[in-house]
């Protein structure tokens, strides 16, 4: 891949190839970016929590059909790439990748974000890099939640000058045949000239419109979490805010508003609402406790069938085990083994209720 068609390197990149060990070779680095941006490209689900598992070499390994996709795009852009035997290698350029994912923004932007957000747990678990991936997460998600919430000018999507109508193939046609058969495929040709013209203006019309229309969302979002925050009763438990156990409050406020949330990752704000709803910066509780203080039922609801990642949803994962298990600790331990934090990790209320609003939001819209 020639240079001119890769997007511009990550500032921070050499640096972080010169900590695989490989020297400074200007050919390779140009080769592993290139393997880099293919890779950020292709931004679905399943290669983000791949390389996730690579960057933080969990417990819980990538999927091998996946980890053959990331070497393949480096073998690709240099024939000379390992195909084994480079694990250090591959843990770096996966924290790359995702952070230029993280760079790129949009849709898959965000998921990695948050699926980074999700897998640091606050910093509780940290990831051999010279990449500080956490710092990257929470840089991009404030970044892209501003722009998400940023008014659209209209102007941008907008024309003064009507597109032009070319007829001269429809006239051509008719000076070349001028009977009924040629007078027939050159009004075909002039409703294929008004047709073009019609598709251009649809689509500026479309562009202004859909960007209306997610930022009118993001507006109908705001608007209901206030419309939450100033009624002060939890949905789920039908009861005032202070009425929700204390240890269950960063759970069941940060699901509920997770509920109300349009578009990913958020508003910027969503600290602030929490607190307002009454999450405390100086009250902690251990994770286990916090998941034994909501009831079965509500820890039900808020498992999805599909398979969760112990890696990048880890909250939803330890709920999932104390399901299974039953409340009590007899899940903690395990839990803490496969997820490789401490049992006894704790959280104040107000960092609970942002981690897993994020977590929540990777359960909704991570397969969008």
């Amino acid at each position: 891949m020639a240079n001119a068609q890769l997007p511009a390197m990550h500032a921070d990149f050499p640096r972080w190839h010169t900590a695989i060990g490989l020297g400074d070779d200007e050919a390779r680095r140009q080769a592993r970016w290139a393997g880099v941006s293919t890779i950020a490209a292709d931004g679905d689900s399943m290669n983000i929590e791949a390389l996730l598992r690579l960057a933080y070499k969990s417990r819980q390994p990538a999927a091998a059909a996946q980890v053959a996709k990331i070497r393949e795009a480096y073998k690709v852009a240099d024939p000379a790439f390992e195909m084994s035997g480079n694990d250090r290698e591959m843990q770096v350029l996966a924290g790359a990748a995702l952070a230029e994912l993280m760079n790129r923004g949009g849709v898959a932007g965000a998921e990695a974000a948050l699926a980074v957000s999700g897998a640091a747990l606050g910093g509780a678990r940290k990831a051999n890099l010279p990449i500080d991936l956490l710092v990257l997460a929470e840089d991009a998600l404030d970044r892209l939640a501003d722009s998400a919430r940023t008014r659209p000018s209209l102007k941008m999507h907008t024309q003064t000058e009507a597109p032009k109508l070319d007829f001269a193939k429809a006239i051509a046609k008719a000076q070349e045949a001028p009977n009924g058969p040629g007078f027939a495929e050159a009004l075909v040709l002039a409703a294929e000239a008004t047709r073009a013209a019609l598709t251009i203006m649809t689509r500026r019309q479309t562009s202004a419109v859909n960007a209306l229309d997610a930022f009118i969302s993001v507006q109908d979002e705001e608007l209901q979490m206030l419309w939450w925050l100033i009624g002060q009763r939890s949905e789920d438990l039908d009861c005032a805010f202070d009425a929700v156990p204390d240890a269950a409050q960063a759970l069941v406020f940060a699901k509920e508003l997770a509920g109300h949330t349009n578009e990913s990752p958020g508003p910027p704000s969503i600290k602030g609402i929490l607190s307002r709803a009454g999450l405390k910066e100086r009250r902690k509780f251990p994770l286990a406790t916090a998941i034994n203080a909501v009831d079965p039922a509500w820890l039900a609801s808020v498992v999805p069938e599909k398979e969760l990642s112990p890696v990048s949803t880890p909250i939803h994962f330890g709920i999932k085990r104390q399901l299974e298990t039953g409340a009590g600790d007899a899940w903690v331990a395990g839990w803490a083994a496969a997820v490789g934090v401490p049992p006894t990790l704790a959280f104040s209320q107000l960092a609970l209720g942002v981690q897993f609003y994020r977590e929540r939001l990777l359960v909704l819209f991570g397969d969008q």
